[in-house]
């Protein structure tokens, strides 16, 4: 994994933890009421609702695509 090689392992959540919990954990507030609506069962943590929505935005921008990733 490229991030064990530079010593990053886990930074790439540092930004999405400091989203978490700022505003006295807005996001978080909202991500959970987006559960909710959405029918969720409550063992579908928050984390992955986020990583869901952020999916479907980039997959709706063409964002992922082969040319995107300079492959």
């Amino acid at each position: 994994m490229v991030s064990v090689v530079l010593g990053a392992e886990n930074q790439h959540l540092n930004p999405v933890r400091e989203a978490l919990r700022a505003d006295d954990g807005a996001l978080h507030r909202r991500l959970l009421n987006i559960r909710s609506r959405a029918g969720l069962a409550e063992e579908i943590s928050v984390l992955r609702v986020f990583d869901v929505i952020v999916w479907m935005d980039g997959r709706d921008r063409g964002l992922g695509q082969r040319a995107d990733l300079g492959r």
